[in-house]
Formats: structure tokens, sequence, C-alpha cells
């Protein structure tokens, strides 16, 4: 590496020179650089307007969705009872009482005590354990015959039918209890206790004092659906009854018999209008994201954006709008449910009305958003919407296919080959990537450039401060001659 002091012999500032001198230099790469500050910035720009079309598409499959549109919202008129309705339940009522709430049958040993859960219950031998269902018996070996060793032996139990437990009834009294691990009535502890005449005792084991008693007896969970003379009776092993009507869940927390309790399903129009309202959100904020990437100096504008005048955005930015602008298919205007388009371009949604449409014909009002034209191909969900091929006519399956395009990509019927297409938006920020990937390989082959560039200019300069103090030392040398012969 090449070392200078300035001008010594010169008096020349170097070091600023030659400063000036790579600055000038440098001119060919700060140009790269400022283009991929350029490039950087539009890369951002795309991103986040891909992000607002991945959100928007999000949106719009959830309106499009079945789900959506057979949301179900319940209500009970007691808290004996809780529903619940998957989509799609059909609309109504039912009035029922509570019989009864399921228990699960337990035995607890009384006939004796131990003061430690470490105490032993049993001598040696064998402790046949019952399996659920009809899978017999089997029999184990406790590690030391204790209480706990029991427990252990019995939880530890491959597909048992109850699990047990060390409970401590007062100070210093424990004992076994065992618990059935399925519910009701025809648990299978239950079932045993009930040929044993009263009590499940383990085969061939005297443990603590004899058999167990009953501490609660396994029962259904029963309710009496319609008039108690002539309705019908409807048992659950758990407190939770599926599909009294298809789609619809009881679960009961007490019993009630005094009072019917009646439960209602109706469809949840609040729900369908709030994922139509996140839609029209989505799409918004998509054509914000892109209006604020594509704007151009001037008027409104104090400054460009990152992307004035993008061809691929603002063919993005007309197709969310040509979307609302062009109805649903035959139905007509989107704004018959409350979807509006001003002449600034903005998006609005009129909830009161899109309500109002639904509930006089939520047949229609769903086709304006969900309906589509389909292309017969092959395809893995033949009842699902394939947006590369099948015709959007409903707003949502519009939004759906132009945002699903741009993010992720889809098969169109001219792709021979079968395989998804890279989204436009990945594709472009793809191709910027790698321009930026080229300028920045240029910038690092500059840098080696100015480096090699500034050591000659170091050298070439020492070079000139050592020849004029070679000069300098001529010069004085005949100087001192000239005088000599004066």
């Amino acid at each position: 590496m090449t070392s200078s002091i300035d001008g010594l012999v010169s008096g020349l500032d170097t070091t600023n020179m030659i400063k000036q001198l790579m600055q000038v230099e440098a001119v060919p790469q700060n140009q790269l650089k400022t283009k991929i500050s350029v490039q950087n910035k539009a890369v951002t720009a795309y991103q986040a307007v891909n992000t607002k079309l991945a959100a928007l598409a999000t949106a719009a499959k959830a309106v499009s969705s079945a789900e959506t549109w057979g949301a179900a919202k319940t209500t009970s008129s007691s808290d004996a009872a809780i529903v619940t309705a998957k989509a799609g339940t059909p609309t109504g009522s039912l009035s029922f009482t509570v019989d009864a709430v399921a228990a699960t049958h337990t035995e607890t040993y009384t006939g004796g005590f131990v003061s430690s859960v470490s105490d032993p219950v049993m001598s040696g031998g064998t402790l046949r354990v019952l399996l659920k269902g009809n899978g017999g018996e089997v029999d184990i070996n406790p590690a030391d015959g204790s209480l706990q060793s029991v427990v252990q032996a019995i939880n530890n139990t491959a597909n048992a039918a109850y699990k047990a437990a060390a409970v401590q009834v007062s100070p210093g009294k424990y004992t076994l209890q065992l618990t059935a691990t399925e519910p009701g009535a025809e648990g299978a502890l239950t079932k045993a206790a009930d040929a044993a005449g009263g009590a499940y005792a383990p085969f061939g084991l005297d443990l603590l004092g004899g058999a167990p008693t009953t501490t609660t007896k396994g029962t259904d969970a029963k309710l009496t659906v319609g008039d108690p003379g002539t309705g019908f009776t409807v048992t659950s092993a758990s407190n939770t009854f599926n599909d009294v009507l298809p789609g619809l869940s009881i679960t009961v927390t007490k019993k009630q018999t005094d009072t019917p309790v009646t439960v209602g399903v109706a469809t949840d129009s609040a729900a369908v209008a709030d994922k139509v309202a996140a839609m029209v959100e989505a799409a918004q904020g998509a054509l914000s994201e892109i209006s604020t990437a594509t704007a151009t100096k001037g008027g409104t504008n104090p400054a460009a954006g990152p992307l004035p005048g993008d061809t691929a955005l603002r063919q993005l930015s007309q197709g969310i709008l040509s979307a609302v602008a062009g109805g649903a298919g035959n139905l007509g205007s989107l704004s018959a449910v409350g979807i509006n388009l001003d002449k600034t371009g903005t998006l609005s949604f009129d909830r009161d009305k899109f309500l109002t449409a639904y509930e006089a014909d939520p047949v229609k009002t769903q086709a304006y958003f969900d309906s589509y034209t389909e292309v017969p191909h092959a395809k893995a969900n033949p009842a699902a919407f394939d947006p590369g091929w099948d015709t959007a006519d409903g707003l949502a399956r519009k939004l759906q296919t132009l945002s699903v395009t741009a993010t992720e990509g889809v098969i169109r019927p001219t792709d021979q080959d079968g395989t998804v297409k890279q989204g436009t938006l990945a594709g472009i920020i793809s191709r910027r990537n790698e321009t930026i990937k080229g300028l920045n390989d240029q910038v690092a082959a500059w840098d080696t450039r100015l480096e090699l560039r500034k050591t000659n200019l170091e050298r070439q300069f020492s070079g000139l401060e050592v020849a004029l103090s070679k000069l300098q030392s001529q010069s004085s040398w005949l100087s001192g001659q000239l005088a000599s012969l004066g």
C-alpha cells in the first residue's frame, strides 16, 4: 500500500487533490448506486401493493365462501342450554325440557383407609384392570402395593376403563377412587358396576376392606323435545347433543323441567355484512396503495411516487374499478347491494342497503358476490371456483381472480404444462431484484477499480515529490558551484 505526506517538496495538498480526483472517478459508481436506490424503492412499492392485494384475495375468498353466506346465530331462553350452529344450519326453533344432565360413573373404596399414599393397600399379587369397550381385562402388578403405586399402575394401563386417584377424605385418611373414562350410562365402568350388583371391584383383590361403593352413578343427559306427553326423548352420554337439528349442537348445564327451554337459529346477516365490508375496505386499500405508488408530480402531488405512471399497477387499479363498475352479470349494478363507486374512484359500502337487500332476497344478494360460470375442465375439487379457468360474474369472484392472479398466480387454459404461473407482481418483483443484484455486482467491481485507481494516484504523486526533491537537490548543488566560481 502506498502512503504519502502532503507536498513536502511541492507544497501541494496532495491528499485533497487525490480525494477530488477520486470523486470524479467515482461518478459512474455513484450513478449505479442511485439506480439501486431507485430500484429498491420500486421493489418496496411493489411489495406494498402485493401485500394489499393478498389481503384483498383473502377477503374476497371469504365473501365467496359458502360458510360466510350460511353463517348462523343462535339464541337460548335459558342458561340451562348453550347452543351452537354450523354454517348452513336451517333456521328455526326447538323447545325441550332438560330431564337429566350427564354424569360420569365413580367408585370409591370406603371399607378401609390408609394414613399415607405410600402405605400398602395390597399384599403382592396382581390387580385386574377393566378395559374400555369390549376389551376385557388385563392383569397388572403395582410396584410395591402402596396406594400410590396402585394409582400409577392403573393410570399407566393403556385403554383402561377408568382413571385412578388417591383421595384424601379427611386429614390422614386416604383411599382409592376410580372414575370411568367414558361418560354416561354406557361407560364401561358403569356396565361393570351394574353387572357386579352395584359396584365394580377389581377382580382377585381384597383392596382396602373389600369392594368399592358407587359414589356417582353414570347417567346420560336427556332431553324431551316438544310436549312432555307427545314429544320424543333424546339422550347423550355427554352433556352435548350434536345435530339435534342438522348442524345444531346443544350443551346442557343443569336440569330444567318446569319451563321448556327454547333455542333458535337465524341467519347471521350482520356477520355476512362484516365480511363484505372487509372486502370493500381491502379493495379500497389496494386502490389507495396503487395511487400513492404511481402518482406523478404535478397538481396536488408535490412529488412523484416511486413508480410514477407504472402500467402494470394502473392496470390492476383499473381492474378493481372495472369489477365494481361492471356490475354482477345479468343482475345489474352493485349499488343495489350497497357497493358504491364515486367519481373520484373511491369505493364505499352502504351496510344498511346491503342488509335490506339480503333480508329481502338472500339468494339473489349472494349471487351479486359469489356467482360464476364454470368452464369444464379437470380440477382437484370439481365444486370449487378456479380463478384461472372459470368466468367470474359476482364481485367477490372477480376480485378474487384479479388479486390471486397478481399475487399467487393461476393456471390458465393456455398453460399446457398445467403448472401454476408466477403471480404477475411476484414476477415483477423477482425481475427487479435480479436487476438490483446485477447493479450491486457492478458497484462491487467499481470498488476494486477505484481502490486500484487511488493507489496509482498516490504512487504518482509520491513519485512527483521524489522527482521534485531530486531537482531541488540538483538546483542547490548548481547554485553552490556557481557561487564558488564567483
